[in-house]
């Protein structure tokens, strides 16, 4: 919890960031308008996003008749007043029974098939003090007019109450609690900030009305004082229609002065990769007058238009979304709306953007900013396989084992040494009529038991062997089926004697051959 802030506090305060804080201001403004730094609340990457919700606790006076017609006009949208004109009151538009405090409710809308991931509630509006110009303390919202009416205690240790649905009020924490110091120039001003998810335990797809109530506030000429509430819902997985892609969504709060001579208020928001898809925020601001130009929101330097109206130089106005009672089109209190950004603002793949609050003319008090960025859907299944998308079905790999080298072939240039004095190589048969390709026999001069011819591949020995000469064949006719011995044959025997020295010659001649392809070879 976090109160008043002493003066060295403050220093230090616009000087940095609260620690562990993803937010960085680019361009701090003044020590004396930077009250609470705006820091990161919330952050999750889901399916879903945000709502930004608020009301007014204050309204139109009932007397007399002019004024009181005059602000009517006013809150319709209509004539030239703003706040500072009329003297406003508390009202208890939510019924909680007490005009000391203010109240009033509001919808939120909580799509079918979500739950609510995270709420948090702000509220806040002048404290009833003002420091004029030449440095006098006045009880006042404005410099002119009488003393404000005040609610019982003290602002900043005040609790507001949170009815949801059907519920019971109950008091909300104090989480952060600032309010301006007493040396402040102009108006002073209060913030608060809750957790209030618990709340919202059990709300799922319906529009959910809540009530505010208890909120402390000041009734005067210019006081205001209102509440915002920012609701991100979650779908359990992605939804076809209402959550087709995961969005990281943040959260900020804080409380600054934005003033004229203020320079800008830059957050800059980083950590997300853009995806498709539309970009939106959402803001919280009190004061924001519509009769008063020069209010401006920005995002990476462009000027955000005005939701309703569309005007370029009055952003804050007193618009705010989901209102039930009052519903107004100006409250005169607070800003608590969500919008998309302009298209081409943050371009797909960016990384980091740059959300500003500034002003030429209007001042008033920025403190809450959401943000929510499509980004890439990065869900792994449990089975922590890739998801993929369309993907092809991988192709089936047929392993084939990997060939040994071979040589290549020789290329024999030479001839085959013929034999020398050795009887005439037989003469090849006739082909047969019957039978026109008989199966080639050996080429002349070879014997059938020669190696394989040089032209085919012949695979690499491990290492050369000495040749052994094939076996000589044995004396007499081969195939025969009628044996006999040399004696028997006469001339005959002599001429298969020379047959078979003719078959040793031929085996000698082939192992010659052999040995001269392995020397080519090698």
């Amino acid at each position: 919890m976090r109160f008043r802030l002493p003066r060295p506090a403050r220093v230090l305060a616009a000087l940095g960031l609260t620690a562990g804080s993803l937010v960085s201001a680019a361009t701090v403004p003044a020590a004396a308008d930077v009250i609470e730094p705006f820091g990161l609340r919330y952050a999750a990457s889901l399916y879903g996003d945000f709502t930004t919700i608020g009301n007014t606790v204050v309204g139109c006076p009932d007397a007399p008749a002019g004024p009181a017609a005059r602000c009517a006009a006013a809150t319709s949208g209509r004539g030239p007043d703003g706040e500072d004109t009329f003297v406003t009151r508390r009202i208890d538009a939510a019924g909680t029974g007490s005009t000391a405090f203010g109240s009033s409710t509001g919808h939120v809308r909580i799509p079918v098939g979500a739950r609510v991931a995270y709420a948090r509630l702000s509220w806040g509006g002048n404290d009833g003090t003002y420091r004029g110009p030449g440095g006098a303390p006045l009880k006042r919202c404005a410099p002119s007019g009488a003393d404000a009416g005040r609610s019982p205690g003290d602002p900043t240790t005040t609790a507001p109450v949170l009815r949801v649905g059907s519920g019971a009020a109950v008091p909300v924490s104090l989480d952060s609690v600032v309010a301006d110091p007493a040396d402040t120039a102009g108006p002073h001003y209060y913030t608060g900030e809750s957790d209030v998810t618990a709340a919202f335990a059990g709300v799922s797809g319906t529009d959910a009305r809540v009530a505010v109530g208890n909120v402390w506030a000041p009734s005067g000429k210019g006081c205001v004082a209102g509440w915002s509430l920012t609701v991100v819902h979650a779908f359990p997985g992605p939804d076809p229609v209402k959550a087709p892609g995961r969005r990281d969504v943040r959260l900020y709060g804080g409380h600054v002065l934005q003033r004229p001579a203020s320079p800008a208020t830059t957050i800059t928001v980083d950590g997300f990769h853009r995806a498709p898809g539309t970009v939106r925020a959402g803001v919280t601001a009190y004061g924001g007058d519509r009769s008063t130009q020069g209010d401006r929101f920005l995002v990476n330097g462009r000027t955000v238009l005005a939701p309703r109206t569309g005007d370029t130089g009055n952003f804050f106005s007193g618009e705010n979304d989901g209102a039930l009672s009052p519903r107004l089109a100006h409250n005169l209190s607070v800003d608590a709306k969500a919008f998309d950004v302009p298209a081409g603002v943050v371009e797909p793949g960016a990384t980091t953007a740059d959300l500003a609050f500034a002003t030429d003319g209007d001042p008033y008090v920025p403190t809450g900013l959401a943000l929510s960025v499509p980004v890439p859907d990065l869900e792994i299944p449990r089975t922590a396989t890739p998801k993929r998308e369309s993907a092809p079905p991988a192709p089936t790999r047929t392993a084939t084992p990997k060939p040994k080298s071979v040589l290549p072939a020789p290329t024999r240039t030479d001839p085959v040494p013929a034999p020398t004095d050795l009887a005439p190589a037989r003469e090849e048969p006739e082909p047969d009529p019957k039978n026109p390709s008989p199966k080639p026999s050996a080429p002349r001069g070879v014997p059938a038991s020669a190696p394989p011819s040089p032209e085919a591949p012949v695979a690499p020995a491990t290492a050369p062997s000495s040749p052994q000469p094939p076996a000589a064949p044995a004396p007499g006719p081969q195939g025969d089926r009628h044996a006999g011995s040399m004696a028997e044959t006469g001339s005959n025997g002599e001429r298969l004697w020379l047959l078979g020295a003719l078959a040793v010659a031929l085996a000698a001649t082939g192992l010659v051959a052999k040995a001269a392809m392995r020397g080519r070879r090698d």
